[in-house]
This record gives structure tokens, C-alpha cells and sequence, in this order.
């Protein structure tokens, strides 16, 4: 298993942040004055953001991987196909 990476955490916590905020904001301005507590704010804003800290931070290991996978791929082929010919894809024949 590989470690955490730390640009990793930056775009997760700016969308559980964000996404708190969003929430917090919608619910305050959704409940008139005496409808909501402020308690049911806060629960809402940590819910959402929650949620999108979440989210984003599947995409972000599923693109990781992804790159990787790719990154292996690209070492391993060395730019040419099974029957040796070039690779079509790298017009620039770099591999």
C-alpha cells in the first residue's frame, strides 16, 4: 500500500471546506428566523462538507491511479506495439 501523498489532502480539504460552507450557507438562508437552530446549520455545513471531501477525494485516488497505470504502461511498451512496429499514438516516435 502506498503512502498518503500530501498534494493529495490539499484539493480534499478545499472541497470539504467549500462544500461546508455551500451547506451551511443553503441551510441558513433556506430556514427562516425562528424555523432552524443554528446547531442545525452547523450539522448541515460538517454533513456536505463531509460529503464533498468525500467525493473529491475518490476521484483524486481514482486518477492517481489511473496516471499510474498508464505511467507503467508507457515504461513497459517503450512506445512500439506487440509485432515491434511504432507506436501510432507517438507521431514524434519520443516512446
Amino acid at each position: 500500500m502506498t503512502r498518503l501523498r500530501y498534494t493529495f489532502a490539499i484539493p480534499v480539504l478545499l472541497a470539504g471546506v467549500t462544500g461546508g460552507f455551500i451547506g451551511w450557507t443553503v441551510t441558513r438562508l433556506g430556514c427562516d428566523g425562528t424555523s432552524c437552530s443554528q446547531v442545525a446549520n452547523v450539522v448541515v455545513g460538517l454533513l456536505t462538507g463531509l460529503v464533498a471531501a468525500a467525493g473529491v477525494g475518490i476521484v483524486v485516488v481514482l486518477a492517481d491511479r489511473s496516471l499510474r497505470e498508464w505511467n507503467e504502461w508507457r515504461a513497459g511498451s517503450g512506445g512500439e506495439t506487440e509485432d515491434g512496429a511504432r507506436d501510432t499514438n507517438d507521431p514524434a516516435g519520443l516512446g
